[in-house]
């Protein structure tokens, strides 16, 4: 079962009621994510994602906000991508919502 959302860019995205591998493309929502304890459901950070300390050395980096490293991110096969329009550059994140759709694979932005 999955919940319809409007993110950020305006794209109506399909997200799972419990997504079970997740990229997190932007350092704050990775520190959310483990503060609210979803640590084993993520995947793949960035570079930049440094708090707390193990998500980088647990966790597959799959780039940096603004240089994403797309094919780390399909070796992952994520169920849902996390980014933000000002941390992430447009172009990356219209590339995995273009490429995902094909997939029904969520990208929110």
């Amino acid at each position: 079962m999955s919940r319809q959302f409007i993110d950020q860019m305006h794209y109506s995205v399909d997200v799972s009621d419990k997504p079970v591998r997740i990229i997190s493309l932007v350092p704050s929502l990775t520190e959310l994510l483990f503060d609210l304890g979803l640590e084993d459901r993520i995947v793949g950070v960035t570079r930049y994602c440094v708090h707390p300390g193990r998500a980088r050395k647990e966790k597959t980096i799959v780039g940096g906000p603004k240089t994403l490293d797309f094919a780390a991110i399909d070796v992952l096969q994520p169920d849902l991508i996390l980014a933000n329009k000002e941390e992430n550059y447009r172009e990356g994140i219209e590339r995995l919502q273009q490429k995902y759709l094909v997939r029904n694979l969520p990208s929110w932005v």
